[in-house]
């Protein structure tokens, strides 16, 4: 059986899994939980987890923010992923549902999100689920200390 619920920091693991399957890779752990417990804190921020038959198999994160170019609430959708074992289930529409419903009850105009340009399966997702390519996301890495002491 699907059920929904809020993640807690009794959850730390099973938000770590998940985001390790998110991005294929392995994090630095005591920063991981550093972050999520401080995160759990902010008011803005939520994280809703997907369990199947008991088991923790998908995660949402929206942060709420007020933008001011929108002079208004927007719901940001920064994680969405789904264990392989729960694909096909529907589990990521239900939690991308849970999102959209959050953040218009919270007076959100719009949910917005970015997924990596390589992710294809993603972006098929997200236009069936009535998501617009309307924005170009730019990024730049800051230098690290260690990065410009190798440099100098």
């Amino acid at each position: 059986m699907l059920e929904f619920r809020p993640a807690t920091l009794a959850d730390t693991d099973a938000v770590y899994a998940l985001i390790c399957e998110l991005k294929q890779a392995e994090f630095n752990r005591q920063a991981f939980n550093a972050g999520f417990a401080a995160n759990l804190q902010d008011n803005n921020l939520c994280y809703q987890l997907a369990e199947l038959n008991g088991e923790v198999v998908g995660m949402i994160g929206l942060h709420m923010q007020f933008h001011l170019h929108h002079v208004n609430w927007v719901g940001e959708i920064q994680e969405l992923v789904v264990m392989p074992q729960a694909r096909g289930f529907g589990v990521g529409s239900k939690l991308l549902s849970w999102a959209e419903e959050y953040a218009r009850l919270a007076g959100a105009e719009l949910t917005e999100l970015s997924t990596s340009t390589k992710r294809y399966d993603a972006h098929r997702f997200y236009e069936r689920e009535g998501y617009q390519q309307t924005h170009f996301r730019f990024t730049k890495p800051m230098e690290t200390n260690s990065d410009s002491d190798a440099n100098s």
